[in-house]
């Protein structure tokens, strides 16, 4: 009979020794878990705050960009057809100021040859007119159009349904 008592007391140690060692396991993996976690949780801020960052270089630069446009588009209403280069700024914080720039007029002289003048019609192979079509399949209005192309709005309306018409035999 002591052997049975000396064999059961010995599979309860082991038994004992076994759940100790399960539980110190599952304590170091619940560590790991935590770990990771954390890891995990800060390297999603560092990203997120890494992506705010950029989201605000990116808006500042469209602004910019924005802003130049418009300055550019003004220039181009006030100025006619005549387009004059703007040097972009170099550094935003001090803006410098841009003189206008004054191109002298000369009147202009016909070529002295004795080839007669041809005068082409209107048609879709005009820069001006495809640039117009191009800008309505876009989806520009035609006044939007007229303004960006410096010509009157019934002249666009004319251009973009002639291109229909054409376009429909």
């Amino acid at each position: 009979m002591y052997p049975f008592i000396f064999i059961s007391i010995a599979l309860h140690l082991v038994s004992f020794l076994c759940i100790v060692l399960l539980y110190l396991k599952q304590s170091k993996s619940s560590e790991v878990r935590e770990e990771v976690a954390s890891s995990m949780e800060e390297y999603i801020e560092q990203l997120e705050q890494e992506n705010d960052r950029l989201m605000t270089k990116v808006k500042t630069f469209v602004e910019k960009r924005d802003n130049q446009l418009d300055i550019r588009l003004r220039v181009l209403e006030q100025n006619g057809n005549s387009v004059k280069p703007q040097p972009e700024p170099q550094n935003s914080e001090s803006p410098k100021l841009v003189e206008p720039v004054h191109y002298r007029q000369q009147p202009i002289q016909p070529p002295e040859s004795k080839n007669p003048i041809v005068i082409q019609h209107p048609s879709s192979k005009n820069e001006r007119n495809q640039k117009a079509i191009q800008l309505y399949q876009q989806g520009f209005a035609a006044n939007d159009i007229a303004r960006l192309l410096n010509c009157g709005t019934g002249e666009v309306e004319l251009i973009v349904n002639m291109h229909g018409r054409s376009g429909q035999r």
